[in-house]
């Protein structure tokens, strides 16, 4: 299981962005994440134009399939929409990871349970402000 955020795991640091002006903001080499949205199409396409690698929140089975294949790195998902996410991940061979989103340690353990790819704390993702 992927740990990103956790205390005792060094970690990538993702950054949350909503405009294409934001990556420009970011480290080099780091991770970019938004929302899946219609209306955020114009940055996934900047982002894959431009080789930067990048998670997507989702909330279904569908934004699933469409954030692999548009090619998210990771898919962050809910807890409640976890193991329906990784299941179908799994059976497509998803090249993007499964990170169920969490905010505190007491959390981990359900996850690990659901067999999650990883889990993401909210402390490993920084919002980029334009």
């Amino acid at each position: 299981m992927l740990l990103f955020g956790h205390p005792y795991i060094p970690s990538e640091t993702f950054y949350h962005i909503d405009a294409i002006e934001a990556v420009r903001l970011t480290p080099a080499n780091s991770v970019v994440t938004l929302f899946f949205a219609p209306e955020n199409l114009d940055i996934i396409d900047y982002l894959r134009q431009n080789s930067v690698r990048f998670a997507l929140h989702i909330e279904t089975i569908t934004d699933a399939v469409l954030g692999e294949n548009l090619g998210a790195a990771y898919l962050i998902v809910s807890p409640k929409n976890g193991p329906e996410i990784q299941s179908v991940a799994e059976h497509y061979l998803f090249d993007a990871k499964v990170l169920g989103y969490v905010e505190d340690m007491d959390h981990l353990e359900s996850l690990i349970d659901m067999r999650l790819d990883g889990a993401i704390f909210a402390d490993a993702i920084i919002k980029i402000n334009t």
